[in-house]
């Protein structure tokens, strides 16, 4: 896989660089070409050799003028969520994945309502996973929270 280093510096100089290993050894070796792309002090090359975690060294000629280590960007696959538990929760939701497996419980699952509470039941319709009061006044009704 060719990884594409990038670097920002003064137009019209003759930049090299070296790609390490995490332990320092060399993956592509020190004085390699590094192009600019026309006078726009913007260099860059695509190399073959680096790997996750290898460290670029930017060199002007005379000293070391940066560097950096390469991790490219963690990208969700569509369908990177699949793997995530969609089990429900026993009572009501103490993390973020419970949250979510409620509120579509909650959307799509079971519901029954009454004068006094709300009854949201599990996957298998019959067995109350939540309850909620609810309350009224003359004007105003209230939910409460789950149970």
């Amino acid at each position: 896989m060719s990884i594409r280093i990038k670097f920002w510096w003064k137009s019209g100089e003759t930049l090299t660089y070296e790609a390490l290993q995490a332990v320092g050894t060399v993956r592509t070796a020190a004085g390699t070409s590094f192009p600019e792309i026309g006078s726009t002090g913007y260099y860059t090359v695509l190399d073959n050799n680096i790997q996750t975690g290898d460290v670029v060294v930017v060199n002007d000629g005379t000293k070391n003028v940066g560097g950096g280590e390469n991790n490219p960007p963690v990208i969700l696959s569509s369908d990177g969520l699949d793997t995530v538990s969609i089990a429900e929760p026993t009572g009501v939701a103490s993390n973020f994945r419970e949250m979510i497996v409620q509120l579509w419980r909650r959307l799509f699952g079971k519901t029954t309502f009454s004068k006094s509470r709300i009854l949201h039941y599990k996957a298998d319709g019959g067995t109350v996973a939540t309850t909620q009061v609810i309350s009224e006044t003359s004007d105003l009704q209230t939910q409460g929270e789950a149970s």
